[in-house]
């Protein structure tokens, strides 16, 4: 058994909460870049974003993936392909529906996917590895990812990218103690710092703008060096930046997220991220791709058209939130579970 923690029982609301805000900013991520080909607010927002929302989304999958590791649990894992095919199929029909020459390409995936494929690979790696030291485990993951990114023959295939550079964020996750983090962002004082920092990082993001929009290739985990640019041979000290950069503002996230909010609605929500994640992205490839709804917020409220993102991300985070959604992919993703029982 790796050298980690005990796995706490009871769950707080304060880790629903955080996944209610992470998706949020998913979706928020998703419409920001449609107006980051010519708004540098919506370049700086999207660095914001994406430089800490996966992380942290794959740390809070590990934290709760002890017992699917532990006790080898491959039937609830395979819910995860099974996941990956049924959001592999959704925009291939919509987008042929709509009249868009869609492919398929069941084995490679640079779209929103790819999080499960993601999962069933971590999930398996830990299972594999769960025996293993975290100190020989997790430097090595580590520089493996900072290396993996000289090479271009590592992308979306299988998503091997993006699992190897965010395989740290989760196996650190599994090794950690929930109770113990949830106790420690109890702390006044850390509370505080941790907004501050927040706070600076946010500032320092969106006052530096299009000077560091070139680091985007680097926040994906999909991306070689080479898009780097005249940076590119520097690419591992980067990734090594960015890993314990974003380690910090993961952590000041997290501790800035409350225990509980009023009626527990919230993290109700929160418990239904699977749906937003997966099925958000057709609202906006209806609206910016193919009825180009962008040009009508600009004529309908200028030049700062670009803000409508905030309140329409909402609703469509709100909309796919509803338990029918959710309910069914997670009826999908039980079946490997139901079809062992029956045996």
């Amino acid at each position: 058994m790796a050298e980690c923690i005990p796995i706490t029982a009871a769950r707080s609301e304060k880790w629903d909460i955080l996944k209610f805000f992470l998706i949020f900013l998913v979706v928020l991520g998703h419409a920001a870049d449609y107006y980051t080909s010519d708004s540098e607010t919506m370049k700086s927002l999207f660095i914001f974003i994406y430089s800490f929302h996966m992380p942290v989304f794959i740390f809070v999958s590990g934290l709760f993936a002890k017992r699917n590791v532990n006790e080898n649990r491959m039937d609830k894992i395979v819910g995860y392909l099974i996941i990956y095919v049924v959001l592999k199929l959704y925009p291939f029909c919509y987008r042929n529906l709509a009249g868009q020459s869609a492919g398929f390409h069941l084995f490679t995936e640079n779209g929103v996917p790819w999080f499960m494929l993601a999962l069933f690979w971590f999930n398996l790696i830990t299972m594999i590895l769960k025996k293993a030291s975290f100190k020989l485990v997790l430097p090595l993951s580590i520089a493996i990812a900072c290396v993996i990114g000289y090479t271009t023959s590592v992308g979306d295939f299988l998503a091997l990218s993006r699992t190897i550079v965010y395989y740290p964020f989760f196996y650190i996750g599994y090794i950690s103690d929930r109770k113990n983090i949830e106790n420690f962002c109890n702390k006044k004082a850390v509370k505080t710092s941790a907004a501050l920092f927040l706070l600076l990082f946010g500032v320092l993001i969106f006052s530096l703008g299009d000077k560091i929009y070139w680091l985007r290739p680097l926040l994906t985990g999909r991306n070689p060096f080479i898009t780097l640019g005249d940076f590119s041979e520097w690419g591992f000290l980067f990734r090594l930046l960015y890993y314990v950069v974003i380690l910090a503002v993961g952590f000041a996230v997290i501790a800035i997220v409350p225990d509980k909010t009023p009626y527990g609605l919230i993290s109700k929500l929160g418990q239904r991220t699977l749906a937003v994640y997966g099925l958000h992205y057709i609202v906006f490839y209806f609206m910016f791709e193919k009825f180009d709804c962008k040009s009508v917020f600009e004529r309908l409220l200028g030049q700062n058209s670009e803000w409508i993102i905030y309140p329409l991300s909402l609703m469509v985070t709100l909309f796919f939130s509803l338990k029918f959604f959710n309910d069914f992919l997670v009826f999908l993703m039980g079946f490997p579970m139901r079809l062992k029982k029956r045996k």
